[in-house]
């Protein structure tokens, strides 16, 4: 009797020690799909430290104002050498030298730290002034210092409402056009 004792006491220590040893020694990994830029599905291991909650960039753009950009959750990956930023539930402003703030909401953005290009998708909403704007997608491109809206566009307006596939910006000029996919379609506005 006392030898099997001796056998379930070790038998404990010993499941004792490998939960103990994989709980506060063996580092876990997390396998999680990312927004793939390209139309190509990718799937990254990383490590839990890499979220991060509350995230907030302010970048000052040169000859072009300032952009601040924040999430609630975010997930940082290093990918050639480039801090890439997935973003959750983003509140992005943009303000142009004159204070003129344009407001951007979308529940997925990707943030690129090193020339502050972004890549919203996923119920986006625009407001400047007066003027809103819905999308299922936005390419901010500061290197060419313009934003792409696309898909399921919608512009409304004080006087009209736009139903259109892109809309291209350009942030220094402030030229925009109205444009679709297909050549043979037509812009449909609608008056008020």
């Amino acid at each position: 009797m006392k030898s099997f004792l001796q056998l379930f006491l070790l038998f404990i220590l010993i499941v004792i020690g490998i939960f103990f040893y994989n709980s506060y020694f063996v580092e876990k990994n997390i396998v999680t799909e990312t927004f793939d830029e390209n139309n190509i599905d990718r799937k990254i291991t990383q490590n839990k430290k890499n979220i991060i909650t509350n995230l907030q960039y302010n970048v000052e753009l040169k000859d072009s104002g300032k952009y601040e950009i924040k999430s609630k959750s975010s997930e940082l990956i290093y990918e050639n050498g480039f801090e890439l930023v997935f973003m959750k539930d983003v509140v992005a402003i943009f303000t142009d030298k004159k204070n003129r703030k344009i407001f951007i909401t979308s529940d997925f953005a990707t943030f690129n730290s090193s020339n502050y290009n972004t890549y919203f998708k996923e119920n986006i909403k625009i407001n400047y002034q007066n003027h809103n704007i819905s999308s299922g997608k936005i390419d901010f491109n500061f290197i060419e210092n313009d934003i792409l809206v696309y898909e399921n566009v919608v512009y409304s307006g004080p006087k009209n409402k736009i139903h259109t596939d892109n809309i291209k910006i350009n942030l220094i000029t402030k030229n925009i056009d109205f444009y679709m996919d297909n050549s043979n379609e037509n812009i449909k506005i609608i008056t008020r």
